[in-house]
């Protein structure tokens, strides 16, 4: 079943308890939450056991889901301490996914590196084996971004997939559109999409040929409106754009 979420960054300044309700209102099915932004939700892996137990509760009561928690970090580095402090900061992120009851952990390869190359590629997967490794049995399972930074398509995504050892591993697409070759490298793995600024266009139908797409998968999982102005998008517009998404979903 394909489900629609935002992340947080379309409404930075909202407080969780608005986040939830709107969700709700808007017919959205989760909320993606990007940590580490400042963003007015105030959850991140320091938050108290208090707190991650009263948002969870509060997401479990409106019905909505917390399909994913975004961050920003990244294996590609050269440099093996700046690695560890990734897979470190990774492992927490996952106990905060965990105790929120989000299913995947959004990480990239980045690694302020120009491109990927077979030892980054190496580097990338190894990481994403130690807390692959390390998140088995708590529910939920790190991601790599693909088709952004230096994953920039079907190719460089093959090299690290190849490369993972861990079962406990998944793959998004960071765009709304997808090529056969994007597809048939990624569809063993695909848990998540990230789509942008192109869905709030109301002749955008990118959404209905996606979803035939990942039809012949039975693609269980979520479109995430990754939407960055800096400011809140309107209420009015992230509501219309739910309706017409949906509306693709299901004439698919």
């Amino acid at each position: 079943m394909i489900k629609l979420s935002f992340m947080t960054f379309v409404c930075p300044t909202w407080e969780i308890e608005k986040i939830a309700k709107f969700a709700k209102d808007a017919n959205y099915d989760g909320v993606e939450i990007r940590v580490d932004e400042g963003h007015k939700h105030d959850v991140s892996s320091k938050s108290s056991a208090e707190r991650r137990k009263y948002v969870r509760n509060l997401f479990g009561e409106t019905g909505i889901e917390i399909p994913c928690v975004a961050t920003s970090i990244q294996y590609g580095s050269a440099d093996p301490a700046k690695r560890r402090e990734n897979i470190d900061y990774a492992k927490v992120n996952l106990d905060l996914a965990a105790d929120l009851g989000a299913k995947v952990v959004r990480m990239f390869a980045g690694g302020g590196i120009p491109k990927l190359t077979e030892e980054s590629a190496s580097y990338i997967a190894e990481a994403f084996d130690e807390v692959g490794d390390y998140a088995k049995g708590s529910g939920v399972t790190p991601m790599l971004e693909c088709g952004h930074d230096i994953i920039k398509g079907a190719i460089e995504a093959s090299e690290v997939i190849k490369r993972v050892k861990t079962s406990n591993f998944c793959v998004l697409w960071n765009y709304s559109e997808m090529d056969d070759l994007t597809f048939n490298t990624l569809k063993s793995h695909l848990r998540h999409f990230h789509v942008h600024d192109e869905v709030l266009d109301p002749s955008n139908d990118n959404i209905l040929h996606l979803s035939r797409l990942v039809k012949k998968i039975n693609y269980d999982g979520y479109y995430s409106l990754e939407i960055i102005k800096g400011v809140d998008l309107p209420e009015d517009v992230l509501i219309e754009t739910a309706k017409r998404l949906k509306g693709y979903i299901m004439q698919a």
